[in-house]
């Protein structure tokens, strides 16, 4: 039997052993760590595998009475059958009891605890709140003003975002062009791009998103683009390695609060949606934001067009 170079480096393995290490990999770190977690919580409540199709449904209801949101009941369900599935055994979910006591469960949940059914969203940033804000004039300031315009401008995600290197930056006619190697909903490496324009309004002059990202670009060294700044004031300077996703997510919320705005609403999503929100509300047409938001389904970008049915509607009365 041969070694496989993918997997290990000196010792050789049993083939099954190595399958299930390849196998493993179809999920990302992130989707293992839900799904180890949910898991876990089924175990210590009591839940055995293979579970019964009785026991996953009194689990789920012990869920919903504990206040757990409507989506959490879909990922509890999700990891469970995702166990199921990898040790071979029969999914839970498969059959029609469990379906059925989910969607009951969420039925009672949307008519007794509609606050529990609710699913929160981040309020979305866009070009009008940017230009309203402060950015100080160090390497803090120049990497947040970046962010924040490239962000927005680009609809990407915040792990994309904190992920990119000056190698995938291009420089186009329009500006600049962005390779995306790996996201949420491409784990395989296949290579992406998103195009972040110039401004052209004169309004957005001043907060061109391409000018912030060639500032930043020719300040910090390194190959992330977003990096951490280490020291404070007239000492401080980038870091060399990345900023993370939950810091995108705290960098948003600080600015939201010099807005006056409510922190917990705003995260790093709210530049995405921001993104979407915006251009649907300059009425660019909905296959061009779906193709620059990369979303799969033409229903994710709609839900982002919230002003689309008051325009239709304007002189109907």
């Amino acid at each position: 039997m041969t070694e496989s170079a993918l997997t290990q480096k000196d010792n050789y393995l049993p083939a099954d052993l190595i399958r299930n290490q390849i196998q493993a990999r179809s999920l990302s770190k992130s989707t293992w760590r839900v799904m180890k977690s949910q898991w876990k919580k089924f175990h210590l409540w009591g839940g055995s595998l293979p579970a019964g199709a009785d026991q996953v449904c009194d689990y789920l209801t012990h869920l919903a009475d504990s206040g757990i949101k409507s989506s959490g009941l879909d990922s509890a369900k999700w990891a469970i059958d995702q166990v199921h599935k990898r040790k071979g055994a029969e999914v839970p979910s498969a059959n029609d009891k469990v379906r059925a006591h989910l969607k009951g469960l969420k039925r009672i949940l949307v008519d007794e605890r509609p606050d529990q059914a609710r699913t929160e969203q981040k309020q979305p940033i866009t070009i009008n709140d940017i230009r309203k804000l402060s950015f100080s004039d160090d390497p803090v300031g120049r990497r947040d003003r970046a962010l924040l315009l490239v962000g927005f401008a680009s609809g990407l995600r915040r792990s994309e975002l904190t992920a990119i290197r000056k190698e995938d930056v291009e420089k186009t006619d329009f500006g600049f062009r962005i390779t995306i190697w790996k996201s949420k909903t491409n784990q395989e490496g296949l290579s992406e791009s998103v195009d972040v324009i110039k401004a052209t309004k004169g309004v957005n002059h001043k907060w061109c998103p391409v000018k912030a990202l060639a500032d930043l670009l020719d300040a910090a060294e390194g190959e992330y683009v977003f990096q951490s700044v280490i020291g404070k004031r007239q000492s401080a300077r980038y870091s060399g390695r990345s900023l993370s996703g939950i810091s995108v997510g705290l960098i948003v919320k600080g600015y939201a609060y010099q807005l006056g705005l409510d922190p917990q609403s705003f995260g790093g999503h709210s530049l995405r949606a921001g993104c979407a929100t915006y251009l649907l509300d300059q009425e660019i047409q909905p296959a061009a934001v779906q193709k620059q938001m990369r979303h799969k389904r033409f229903d994710t970008t709609q839900r982002y067009n919230r002003g689309e049915t008051a325009r239709a509607l304007v002189g109907a009365y």
